[in-house]
């Protein structure tokens, strides 16, 4: 059974875990389990497996919010991302690093 997905065009500020820097793109849905981001597929080198964090602004309410998250598909200029607990990423990131 899938979540219930709201449409949305919020801007987010994303940064990939391991990598410097950051970048802006689109949400085009979201749901309590995760997103749908869109960008140019040249400005943003995701990938399936990938640890990110994201900001959303929320000017409206004046609030900014912040989710980590992984990738779970890209297609072309979307991308799917679903949201993880800071203690399941640092889970991830600590098994990456294993010998």
């Amino acid at each position: 059974m899938s979540a219930t997905r709201f449409e949305t065009k919020e801007t987010v500020q994303l940064q990939i875990y391991g990598k410097s820097g950051e970048v802006l793109l689109h949400m085009r849905n979201v749901s309590k389990s995760g997103a749908c981001l869109e960008c140019s597929p040249s400005r943003v080198p995701l990938k399936k497996g990938d640890l990110v964090r994201m900001i959303v602004e929320l000017p409206e309410v004046s609030k900014k919010h912040k989710v980590s998250g992984e990738v779970i598909w890209c297609d072309g200029h979307r991308t799917g991302i679903t949201f993880l607990s800071k203690q399941k990423v640092i889970q991830k990131i600590m098994g990456r690093s294993a010998f």
